[in-house]
């Protein structure tokens, strides 16, 4: 039977250490893989939430200066008309009911828009002139742009926005906020009458945020093979994301962002003074799909350096074990049938089988002279 052979009983001890040493070596080397890409997936999106994060406070930090130079500008034009007060009523197109009209000097602003296109000829970027009706701020003079290209005259300033809460407080606002569902960088100041304390308007100069550069970057990146990296503005409209990798599709990226599933990790970070959040993603199968294909990997090497092994220890056992003692067990079969006439080269052997051979030959020699003896009689 071969489970009695002399070779499988040698080397089954091996086999089984070898085997012990693969399957412990694999464990380890997986858990360390998957720390290791965990790590490398969170310094991916380290480094690319960091660059963006630059990018957009350098573009924040120059767009910025534009608006302080324009609105300097505005303000300048606008005082070398007159003084701000408030005219007689008005109708805007966009607006239902009566607007304060708003009156420089003695030129009345509403329905008019050489001031605000003025500014904008020479710093380029949008303008406005907006007017206080109880407790709103409408635009009665704009060259802020709808989706359609019109003018967004009538239209007013977001009662639940940041901006409202600094001209309610007498204080300007500089920063991004969202208008008609575009981000802008913008600058707002309060409009006062002669010798009052109460704001009867409202400068504005802004610029559409150019975010092209942004958006090429952000497409080209991904985390691991089926995440993204995403932008979300402060109503949490998906604005950019990754165009790369097995996860491309908005409605998908919203859908994980907004349930947050359990199998996937989710970082977020907030977009200092944009109001906007990136989001990276990343599914947790990834994760153990690299660590799949390693696990495979070192478990295919392991079997082979354990085939080799086993191989080279047959080899070893063969010539160094089996061989001799297949050759004196031959020689004792011989000579428990009265043949003595061997040559036991196994002799030479400094080992246990070398002991065994030296025993067999003593063995052999003595029975050759018992023979010798017992013929001479």
């Amino acid at each position: 039977m071969l489970r009695h052979s002399l070779r499988v009983r040698l080397l089954l001890p091996v086999l089984a250490l070898v085997l012990a040493v693969v399957v412990a070596a694999t464990l380890v080397l997986a858990t360390t893989e998957a720390s290791r890409v965990r790590a490398e997936a969170a310094t991916a999106i380290d480094r690319q939430t960091s660059a963006l994060q630059s990018l957009f406070s350098v573009t924040r930090s120059i767009m910025l200066e534009r608006v302080h130079n324009a609105m300097r500008l505005l303000r300048r034009e606008g005082d070398a008309i007159g003084q701000a007060s408030v005219g007689g009523q008005i109708t805007v197109p966009g607006h239902d009911g009566p607007v304060n009209d708003l009156v420089l000097g003695k030129t009345p602003q509403g329905n008019r828009f050489e001031l605000v296109d003025s500014v904008t000829a020479t710093m380029d970027g949008t303008a406005t002139l907006f007017s206080r009706t109880g407790d709103q701020f409408v635009r009665v003079s704009t060259n802020v742009k709808k989706d359609d290209g019109s003018r967004a005259i009538g239209t007013i300033l977001d009662p639940n926005g940041p901006v409202i809460a600094q001209i309610r407080k007498d204080e300007s606002f500089y920063g991004v906020v969202d208008i008609l569902g575009n981000p802008y960088v913008t600058g707002y100041e309060p409009m006062y009458p002669a010798g009052g304390s109460s704001a009867i308007g409202i400068w504005y100069v802004g610029y559409k945020t150019d975010l092209e550069s942004l958006d090429r970057v952000i497409s080209q990146s991904r985390v691991l093979d089926s995440g993204f990296i995403a932008l979300f503005d402060s109503k949490s409209k998906l604005r950019f994301h990754s165009k790369t990798g097995a996860t491309t599709d908005p409605a998908i990226m919203a859908k994980i962002v907004a349930t947050a599933p359990a199998d996937w990790v989710i970082t977020r970070q907030e977009v200092p003074d944009w109001g906007f959040t990136l989001v990276s993603a990343y599914p947790k199968s990834d994760v153990n799909h690299v660590i799949l294909r390693q696990s495979l990997w070192i478990g295919a090497i392991g079997l082979l350096v354990c085939l080799l092994l086993l191989g080279l220890q047959s080899a070893l056992i063969w010539s160094r074990v089996l061989k001799p003692v297949q050759h004196l067990t031959a020689v004792a079969e011989e000579l428990s049938l009265g043949k003595w006439n061997h040559t036991i080269d196994e002799v030479n052997l400094k080992d246990e089988i070398g002991t065994l051979a030296r025993a067999i030959a003593r063995l052999s020699n003595s029975v050759r002279l018992a023979m010798d003896r017992l013929s001479k009689r």
